[in-house]
């Protein structure tokens, strides 16, 4: 087993850990800090994504989010392996399940690239300080990241998520801040 598979494991392990209560208190908390970043308060296009347990709770976030922000969801294209960011508008008519039972947003919903959203946030199963990041595996968001250099990405998760070094191939995308509780 690799060195990443080793240690998401292990993250995985951690998370899941933590009970359900206080992974809504520590949400609670990364969203209140992410609204204090000055750069997120100025964006108007918005990519997000929809947490699932036990990642970081983002429906209170996307809910509060909807009424004075253009948001995007990632839909997945499992034939091509690749992420495309699509608006919604309402988080029950919009959304449906997906392949990978992750809320998506439906066929037709305008789509904006990577690079032309003001901010990216993204989900991680662990993160350094250094932005170093690590997914489930798949390099979804990488590839989609790599698409957008220049547009802020902002990782959120809980402490027990951190690490001092995430192992970092050619391919993997930093993000520019991590926000945990």
């Amino acid at each position: 087993m690799s060195e990443k598979e080793t240690l998401r494991r292990t993250l995985q392990i951690k998370r899941k850990s933590i009970p359900a209560a206080l992974r809504r208190r520590k949400s609670r908390r990364i969203h209140e800090k992410l609204f204090r970043e000055a750069f997120f308060r100025r964006a108007v296009h918005v990519a997000l994504y929809y947490g699932i347990r036990p990642e970081v709770e983002t429906r209170s976030l996307l809910s509060r989010l909807l009424r004075t922000k253009k948001v995007y969801l990632p839909k997945a294209n499992p034939k091509r392996r690749t992420l495309s960011f699509c608006r919604v508008r309402h988080l029950v008519r919009d959304l449906r399940k997906s392949f990978y039972s992750i809320r998506e947003p439906r066929s037709g919903c305008p789509r904006r690239s990577a690079g032309r959203m003001d901010v990216i946030v993204v989900p991680g199963v662990g993160f350094d300080r250094a932005g170093g990041r690590l997914g489930r595996g798949g390099g979804y968001y990488d590839r989609a990241l790599r698409s957008a250099p220049k547009v802020p990405k902002i990782g959120l998760c809980f402490r027990e998520q951190l690490v001092k070094k995430i192992p970092m191939a050619k391919r993997d995308v930093r993000v520019d801040k991590v926000i945990s509780d």
